[in-house]
């Protein structure tokens, strides 16, 4: 019925529910462990135990590529030592991809916001600058500890409970770090600029938004422990194992879930859904036909750290950031021995795929060649630097359709700055020609993917994706009034992407007079269920605060504007209807 959840959410907050009431006669005799480890052997001493030397990363985005600025400290310490395990925390951030989940468009890095979906509701990171009022600058190294290792915040839930983290915190990966290093994170934070604003509160459903709950969940799928390691296994392998298995939590993504949300130990790195999204990430265990076990060690260090070739293809979605916010940026040598841990993980197939559709390959070739080929070529090569290849790209064929489909959907970022983008073809084609074309794709030029996808798969898809796309000058209509007089703009540049929850959305915007002149610069996320855009406006060289309601405007189930409406300081007022750019050529 509408407004129902799905039965198997029901299912999911049904037992949340009475597993509440089990939990609270065992809350005050079962908790997590809270007290760090006195001493811990060399084997499991973690990346603050190796050499300065060895720490080295990149606070801006290698050449060619893109990524984010990271924030430098600006309260360095003067003694030594201290400042060493301030430049260890640093690479530790960078390794665990801390940035992209702790920051928005439009406020200052780890100033938090960022939304992440789930079945439940909404999650927004929280703020982690040194603010004492609003981040974590009023916390100790034991509640710090805590957080990162055991799931629990300061604060409690039902009076009687911890506050537990929702597990969209990677903590069940993090607990395998390292006290040392746990310690050097926080350095690195404490050095940075405290950020005055607050926290957005999540929008969970009754009763997942009792953190209380999450006790059951916790007793059930959360058992922290180090890191373990083979015997035999070489000091490169435990490198790599320790930034795979615990630093960037790849498990968090390529590990099949539950209906609990948890990962499935059975299926580790055999890949998975994420969460909420129209994406899939790959299985990436050392099977030769389903995983990375034929890439040869070139490849894979392309992949991870070049942002992809003309051989395997190129990362996109959530990976393409884990490459130019943190692959890219660590040293090869860590690369080399993530890719020296993953040759040990166990071969696994991928989820089985559904019937061979082979009459709908016959359709696909022809509109793949009406809408594909000029960029991509008849021959699925694409061009080099540019155009990514459809032939012989795993990332297209290896797994289900999903990633392809979700393209083909929402379109794509450049894959190297200032090239073409992806066209977004979700308005264009249907569900059914949709899947056909996938189904060509996977099947053509010695791909080994299977004729899988229905209509059914891209309809169930399309409220997921990614739409990711250029503000036009077209029908817009802009003015910012003060004082009774009204300046309207007549240029717009910038682009918004708008993830499939509809609650996660940036946008970065220029509008102006003609030709560019005295822009106004926006630049923000949302907020509020999608309903607000809150972030920074630039005008005449000073930045202001702005919150300003959101609204998207369809026509039949196409996006084709965005309104924002209120206040950009200084008794301005905005009033604005943006287009979007159409996507065709």
């Amino acid at each position: 019925m509408p407004g129902m959840p799905h039965p198997s959410t029901r299912l999911i907050l049904g037992g949340l529910a009475a597993a509440l009431v089990a939990a609270l006669a065992t809350a005050l005799c079962v908790t997590a462990s809270a007290t760090p480890p006195a001493v811990q052997p060399a084997a499991v001493a973690g990346v603050a135990s190796w050499p300065a030397a060895a720490t080295d990363v990149a606070a801006t985005p290698r050449p060619g590529m893109a990524g984010t600025a990271l924030p430098l400290p600006v309260n360095m310490p003067k003694d030594p030592r201290k400042a060493a395990m301030v430049r260890r925390g640093f690479f530790l951030v960078v390794a665990g991809d801390c940035l992209p989940c702790h920051s928005v468009a439009g406020e200052p890095a780890f100033a938090g916001g960022r939304a992440v979906g789930t079945p439940f509701g909404t999650v927004f990171s929280p703020n982690i600058t040194p603010s004492k009022r609003f981040g974590i600058g009023a916390w100790t190294d034991r509640q710090f500890w805590r957080a990162m290792h055991d799931g629990i915040e300061p604060g409690s839930s039902l009076v009687v409970f911890p506050k537990y983290e929702y597990p969209v915190m990677p903590y069940t990966a993090y607990s395998k770090l390292s006290h040392a290093d746990v310690m050097a994170i926080k350095a690195y934070l404490d050095t940075l600029a405290p950020a005055a604003i607050p926290d957005r509160p999540d929008t969970m459903a009754f009763p997942a938004d009792l953190r209380a709950g999450l006790l059951a969940w916790r007793l059930m799928f959360f058992h922290p422990h180090a890191m373990k390691y083979q015997p035999g296994w070489s000091r490169n392998v435990r490198h790599g194992a320790y930034l795979v298995q615990a630093l960037e939590h790849c498990s968090a993504c390529h590990t099949p879930r539950n209906l609990a949300m948890a990962t499935i130990p059975s299926r580790q790195l055999a890949g998975g859904h994420i969460i909420d999204q129209g994406w899939y990430a790959p299985n990436i265990t050392d099977s030769k036909s389903d995983g990375i076990g034929a890439w040869s060690r070139r490849a894979l260090l392309a992949y991870l750290r070049e942002d992809g070739d003309m051989r395997q293809g190129a990362p996109f979605g959530k990976m393409k950031t884990v490459v130019d916010d943190s692959l890219s940026r660590l040293p090869k040598r860590d690369v080399n021995d993530i890719v020296d841990y993953l040759r040990t993980v166990h071969p696994q197939q991928s989820a089985s795929a559904g019937p061979v559709l082979a009459a709908s390959l016959a359709r696909g070739k022809h509109l793949y060649h009406a809408e594909c080929a000029r960029c991509h070529g008849d021959d699925g090569r694409g061009v080099t630097a540019n155009i990514p290849n459809l032939a012989h790209n795993e990332a297209v064929w290896n797994g289900p359709a999903d990633d392809l489909v979700s393209m083909v959907l929402g379109g794509f970022q450049p894959w190297h700055p200032g090239q073409s983008s992806m066209p977004r073809f979700g308005a264009m084609l249907s569900d059914a020609q949709i899947a056909a074309i996938a189904n060509y794709v996977r099947t053509s030029w010695g791909n080994r993917g299977i004729a899988d996808a229905t209509a059914n798969t891209v309809a169930a898809l399309r409220p997921l994706k990614t739409i990711e796309v250029d503000l036009d000058t077209g029908s817009m209509t802009a003015t910012l009034s003060q004082g009774g007089k009204a300046r309207r703009f007549t240029d717009i540049s910038g682009r918004i992407w708008i993830d499939g929850n509809r609650t996660d959305c940036r946008m970065t915007a220029s509008l102006s007079a003609q030709y560019g002149r005295r822009p106004v610069r926006l630049a923000g996320a949302c907020a509020a269920q999608g309903n607000r855009l809150i972030g920074r406006a630039t005008i005449g060289g000073d930045t202001h605060p702005m919150t300003l309601d959101l609204r998207q405007v369809y026509r039949h189930d196409r996006l084709v504007a965005v309104a924002l409406t209120g206040g950009l300081g200084g008794g301005r007022k905005l009033a604005a209807r943006i287009a979007l750019s159409t996507a065709n050529y």
